[in-house]
């Protein structure tokens, strides 16, 4: 498992998974946009096999998503506000320090 991931929420995220997944394994949420984005990104794991994308379809409960990506060390989410129900998800998979960011919120 990596010890970074980024989940994606932003429907209209598109071209800037690029520079992301540069850094970080991601997983992007299902649009039009951002499976164009993940083909680009795929094309190019010939030349960089560090990059790795999924895409999915938006879960019924974040806790479903978590346990499908593991337990990275540090986990990025983008797109999406830090509820109340986020963080139970968050605690129940082992995460203790989460914050707040401009995009969404970090979890460790």
């Amino acid at each position: 498992m990596s010890r970074r991931v980024a989940i994606v929420f932003d429907r209209e995220f598109g071209d800037r998974l690029a520079a992301l997944v540069m850094r970080t394994p991601v997983w992007i949420v299902e649009s039009a946009p951002n499976r164009t984005a993940a083909s680009e990104a795929w094309s190019r794991a010939t030349e960089w096999p560090h990059i790795s994308v999924t895409v999915f379809r938006p879960p019924e409960d974040l806790k479903q998503l978590l346990s499908q990506i593991g337990r990275p060390q540090r986990l990025d989410v983008i797109g999406m506000p830090l509820t109340e129900h986020a963080r139970e998800a968050l605690s129940a998979a082992g995460f203790t320090k989460i914050a707040e960011t401009n995009e969404g919120f970090r979890a460790s």
